[in-house]
């Protein structure tokens, strides 16, 4: 009998490290989870920005009221809509369009939140400390989208509503108001927005974590739900239901995270501000102590 191969040995050795990293990962993963819901929710309890349960109806009839007055006044308009729009308005929005793909925000994260955990067990204490802020930080982004992108994309294909493009071939004066119940199909199922759900609660859950890009982030959010609505497949109402969602949704997230003392710190008037987090000189612990020592006999050689 032939002995193996040194490269068959070595093929075994990296698929037995890969199998126990991936399990760790998994692991860390699962005990992240545990540890969001079972950490002790702690007093003050975080107040964001509304005084209490009426101001909060006050504003979700407003919201409601808008989308309705949008659902009459403006959707009407928008039909036909990119055929009317000047070309380069229209290249413009297809390229910035793609950024509110829950695959395009979802899987980056996803992927960095696993890279993340599969090197922790491997660093020293502080490299672990670092590890466990940044786990945080892209968990708290990733439960946001993804949980309020998963809602939405069930409840747009339940209602069924007709895209402003199926619109054009629906009879009827307000074809607009179509909502087949039921349909599944990709043609009706225009409310809400799921690309503006996923921009903008990314957006939100970014502008929590770094108040000072809130501007430039909420501006960047506009124009993707902007292009769903002249690129012919959402109208204005579908925007603005999507973002409501979102906002409501990433509220209710940071008062989930701030109340265990994750990510988020309670002043005594139940303010919430954003942790500092790991600065550039800190992150460089997220490279393994034997990858750095090496890193740096390399550099003196």
């Amino acid at each position: 009998m032939s002995a193996p191969s040194p490269d068959a040995g070595a093929a075994r050795g990296r698929m037995a490290r890969f199998a126990v990293d991936a399990g760790m990962t998994l692991a860390g993963l699962l005990a992240s989870w545990r540890y969001l819901w079972q950490r002790r929710v702690r007093g003050p309890r975080p107040r964001v920005g509304l005084a209490g349960g009426v101001e909060g109806l006050a504003l979700a009839i407003l919201a409601v009221s808008l989308i309705a007055a949008s659902m009459i006044l403006l959707d009407p308009l928008i039909p036909g809509l990119r055929l009317r729009t000047p070309m380069w308005i229209v290249h413009f929005f297809e390229r910035i369009t793609a950024l509110g793909l829950g695959g395009v925000i979802l899987w980056p994260l996803g992927l960095a939140l696993l890279a993340v955990l599969a090197v922790k067990p491997h660093l020293d204490d502080m490299g672990r400390r670092v590890a466990a802020a940044m786990v945080a930080r892209l968990g708290f982004v990733f439960f946001n989208v993804a949980g309020i992108g998963l809602f939405v994309l069930v409840l747009k294909y339940l209602l069924g509503r007709a895209r402003p493009y199926m619109a054009l071939h629906l009879a009827g004066p307000n074809a607009q108001l179509t909502f087949d119940w039921f349909a599944l199909r990709a043609g009706f199922s225009s409310f809400p927005s799921g690309h503006s759900t996923v921009v903008f609660a990314t957006a939100l859950a970014l502008a929590a974590l770094y108040p000072r890009a809130r501007i430039a982030l909420v501006a960047v959010a506009t124009l993707v739900a902007a292009s769903r609505v002249v690129l012919g497949s959402h109208y204005p109402s579908d925007v603005l239901a999507g973002a409501a969602l979102a906002c409501v949704f990433t509220i209710l997230t940071v008062k989930l995270f701030a109340a265990r003392r994750l990510v988020f710190a309670v002043a005594g008037d139940g303010a919430i501000r954003p942790m500092t987090g790991p600065g550039a000189r800190r992150l460089s612990h997220l490279i393994p102590t034997s990858a750095r020592a090496s890193a740096l006999e390399e550099a003196r050689s």
